[in-house]
C-alpha cells in the first residue's frame, strides 16, 4: 500500500509534467475553442503556478493537516474531468494535459483513495476545499470580467 506523504508528492510531481504537457501542446489555445473560456495567458500561467504552490504546501504539510493532500487530489481529478476529459469527449478533438490527466491524475487519485479509505467523513472537507480551490479562478475570471463593463 502506498503511503499518503508519498502519494502527496507524486501528485505534485504529476501536476509539474501536466504543466509542462498543457505549455507545449497549448492548451491555453485549445481551451479558447473548445471550452469558450475568457483567460488571457499570463492568467493562465499564474493559475498552474498557484496550483502547483499549492499542492507541495499540501504534500509538505501532509502529515499535520492530510485533508489538504487529498484535497489536491480532489483538484487534479476535476482538473483531469472538467478541463480535459468532458472537452475531449464533447468536442471530439484532443484536449492538450489529457495524458497527464488520465495517464498520472487518475491513477493517484485511486490509490489516494485506497490509502486513505472510502469512508465519507474522511472525504468530505477534501471534497470541498478541492471543489472551492478549483472554482476560485474561474470566479475571479468572471467577478473581473463583469466589473470591467
Amino acid at each position: 500500500m502506498w503511503r499518503a506523504d508519498v502519494l502527496a508528492w507524486l501528485a505534485v510531481a504529476a501536476y509539474a509534467l501536466h504543466i509542462m504537457e498543457e505549455r507545449i501542446l497549448d492548451w491555453h489555445a485549445s481551451m479558447k475553442k473548445s471550452m469558450k473560456l475568457s483567460m488571457d495567458v499570463d492568467s493562465y500561467h499564474v493559475i498552474g503556478r498557484v496550483f502547483l504552490v499549492l499542492g507541495a504546501i499540501a504534500a509538505f504539510i501532509e502529515p499535520t493537516l492530510p485533508e489538504l493532500a487529498r484535497a489536491f487530489v480532489v483538484f487534479l481529478v476535476l482538473n483531469a474531468l472538467i478541463f480535459h476529459i468532458w472537452p475531449w469527449i464533447s468536442s471530439q478533438h484532443f484536449s492538450p494535459g489529457s495524458w497527464t490527466a488520465i495517464i498520472l491524475f487518475l491513477p493517484i487519485a485511486y490509490m489516494t483513495f485506497v490509502a486513505a479509505g472510502s469512508n465519507p467523513a474522511v472525504w468530505l472537507w477534501p471534497v470541498v476545499i478541492g471543489v472551492l480551490v478549483t472554482a476560485f479562478p474561474i470566479v475571479l475570471m468572471q467577478y473581473g470580467r463583469g466589473s470591467r463593463r
